[in-house]
């Protein structure tokens, strides 16, 4: 029997059930029945309806989900989801990244680790998109305060020597080069500070100093 589960909270569910359609047709398979839980994911999955479908489920099923996050809300999680299809003989089915993962299978360590890098990827972009959508429904502003800078930058600590390099007139490419950032870097970081007007300036006035007591001795010369 295949069996397809969706969790909720899915803003595209109608498209998700799309895909699981597809899925099975080009599997040339029909699901024995079609879940689409009451609960999120974030919920744990021993108290959704999907541990419930697991425990039902016989030796030989499947179970068929859209992408990890429909199983559970961090790696951890679906690792236990693992072991309990693996320990009942159900086989699952993830759509999006084309995996089967068989009870009797032995599995690529590599791209088994590659697979799970994914996962817990798509686990993080997930809670950084829920989290600026609470803030946005709350009406809170999205990231840096406006005006509001970092207190210390990368390049501070090498400071000093980027002003003396920029004194010999070393080109931007490869002051980055001897501070050990990317050019960009810099330039952001010069484009942020007065470092380069704070070189002119002194740069100046040393000059004027020297022309200044090269005008004392001629003076001193003449009279």
């Amino acid at each position: 029997m295949f069996y397809a589960y969706c969790s909720a909270e899915r803003p595209q569910e109608q498209e998700v059930e799309k895909e699981l359609q597809h899925y099975a047709k080009t599997h040339n398979f029909q699901y024995t029945k079609m879940i689409q839980d009451v609960n999120g994911n974030k919920q744990h999955w021993e108290k959704r309806q999907l541990h419930s479908l697991i425990s039902h489920a016989s030796a030989g099923d499947s179970l068929v989900v859209f992408e990890a996050s429909d199983l559970a809300c961090s790696t951890l999680q679906v690792l236990e989801v693992l072991d309990l299809l693996s320990a009942r003989g159900v086989t699952l089915h993830l759509v999006k990244y084309g995996q089967v993962f068989s009870p009797e299978k032995v599995y690529d360590t590599e791209k088994f680790i590659t697979l799970f890098k994914c996962i817990e990827g798509e686990f993080v972009t997930k809670r950084t998109t829920d989290a600026l959508a609470r803030r946005r429904a709350a009406g809170l502003p999205l990231g840096r305060p406006r005006g509001r800078k970092n207190k210390s930058r990368k390049l501070d600590k090498f400071r000093v020597e980027i002003k003396k390099y920029l004194a010999l007139d070393i080109n931007k490419a490869s002051i980055a080069k001897l501070v050990g950032c990317h050019a960009q870097t810099l330039y952001n970081y010069l484009e942020d500070t007065d470092l380069v007007q704070e070189v002119e300036a002194e740069k100046k006035a040393l000059l004027d100093n020297v022309r200044q007591g090269m005008g004392s001795s001629v003076s001193e010369v003449l009279s």
